[in-house]
Parts: C-alpha cells; structure tokens; sequence
C-alpha cells in the first residue's frame, strides 16, 4: 500500500529531496536539526552533534522530530470554530510538496486535530481529499469535475490551518507573518 504522501506524487529522489527541503525550512531555526532525503528510502534527520535517524516517511519525519522536542517554526495550536477556509494559489509542484510535509506536521503536532484538505493536483484532472484524524493522515485522489487552484480547508481550527499554510508560501498575496 502506498504512504498516503506518495498520493499527491510518486516518491523519487528528486521529490524526497523537495519534501526534505520543506520539512527543513518548517522546522524552528533553534532546533539544531537538519533534514535531507535518504536515497530513495525516506530520509535523514541529523541533530548538531551529527546523531541521525532514518525515518521512511513524513509522519515518522515529525516523530523523528518531536522525539527531540523541536516543532515546527512559529506554530500556533489549531482552535476555534468549524470553518472553511481557502488558501490561494496552489498551482504548482513546490506548493504541493509544503502542503504535504505540513500535514504530517500537523498530525504529530496537534494529535487531536480534525482536518479535511482538498489540495489541486498540477495535471488539473483530479484532487486529493488529505484527511488529519487523531494524529494519523490519508489521502485520497478524486476526479476533479472542474481544475482547482486553490486549498480547501474544512475543520475546528481551519482558520489557523490556513495562516500556517499561508505562511509556508510567500508567493502568496496577502501573506500574514
């Protein structure tokens, strides 16, 4: 069965290299952790004294992480009301691949979390329904009726989700530090 991460694309050197890319730039500057992909087996996560641990995908990645009480940069607990929320554009590769790497943030960072995101694919045939229950995540690719562009954000605390996700993209218009 395929990780739920390789749904949104297929896992190659070069992809693995961009997820550990963003997980690195996700992570507080402080921690002293470095991430880098591993071949085409997942990645490495090293602290400053050159320890490393093999983690096969995302959500051991941020295990991996938590374990050494780093959290990603900047996050603020997911609360408040169910809403709705849009993030905008995400039209390309590098978008996708923060999206990814942020779930699985989420779901080791905010175990009770209840989230539904529906990202674009860049082919525009379909998208992919990412769910965030109880620490764990699953992604589903749907056909698209029409090309989307933009993220959908469904949950308890989808606002805040959207400020993280927005902050992972500078791209986008109207970004909030």
């Amino acid at each position: 069965m395929p990780r739920w991460e390789d749904v949104l694309a297929p896992p190659t050197r070069a992809v693995l290299a961009a997820r550990a890319a963003a997980a690195g730039r996700l992570l507080e500057p402080g921690s002293g952790l470095r991430v880098r992909a591993w071949m085409s087996a997942g990645y490495l996560v090293a602290d400053r004294v050159g320890r490393t641990v093999h983690a096969a995908d995302l959500d051991t990645l941020w295990r991996a992480v938590a374990e050494r009480g780093a959290r990603p940069a900047g996050w603020r607990p997911l609360g408040g009301a169910r809403t709705t929320e849009f993030v905008e554009p995400y039209d390309d590769d590098r978008d996708l691949t923060e999206a990814a790497v942020w779930c699985a943030a989420v779901a080791r960072t905010e175990p009770d979390a209840h989230l539904e995101l529906t990202l674009p694919d860049p082919a525009r045939s379909r998208v992919v329904r990412v769910t965030i229950v109880s620490g764990t995540v699953r992604a589903t690719a749907l056909d698209a009726p029409e090309p989307v562009t933009r993220v959908r954000i469904d949950g308890v605390g989808a606002a805040e989700a959207a400020h993280h996700l927005r902050a992972r993209t500078p791209r986008t218009p109207g970004t909030r530090p």
